[in-house]
């Protein structure tokens, strides 16, 4: 068992000792560039929060798909078996055999919407997506 803070907690405490401390005393030709360490602490903190959660859910919808298990348990495994799932539906994509298959727009959408929730939850919101 890990101590705690967890890391997710330790990125969440220092994005906001940078922005309640910090952002207010730089200059105003450094604040850019302190707004975009926080947004990177951000994304990186939701990252840690979501753990290995939507790259499962995506490598069960490819696997269901194409016939195949989903028994890649984390890390390299994981990726590689996405990346050569991911491969496999561009291919299929580019050729026309997945024209107007509403599973697989349903696939890519969610797919993307886990992109965005780590990477700017605020635009989903600002849709009513959660």
């Amino acid at each position: 068992m890990r101590d705690r803070p967890s890391a997710a907690d330790l990125i969440e405490i220092a994005r906001e000792v940078l922005q309640q401390e910090l952002l207010p005393r730089l200059p105003p030709e450094l604040r850019t560039h302190g707004l975009m360490v926080a947004n990177a602490l951000a994304n990186a903190e939701r990252e840690i929060s979501a753990g290995m959660a939507p790259e499962l859910a995506e490598l069960g919808r490819l696997a269901s798909r194409y016939g195949e298990g989903t028994d890649a348990s984390g890390g390299e495994r994981l990726q590689g078996a996405l990346e050569r799932l991911n491969r496999r539906l561009v291919a299929d994509i580019r050729a026309g055999r997945l024209d107007g298959n509403r599973e697989i727009a349903r696939h890519l959408f969610a797919t993307a919407v886990d992109a965005v929730r780590e990477s700017n939850p605020k635009y989903l919101r600002s849709r009513g997506i959660e």
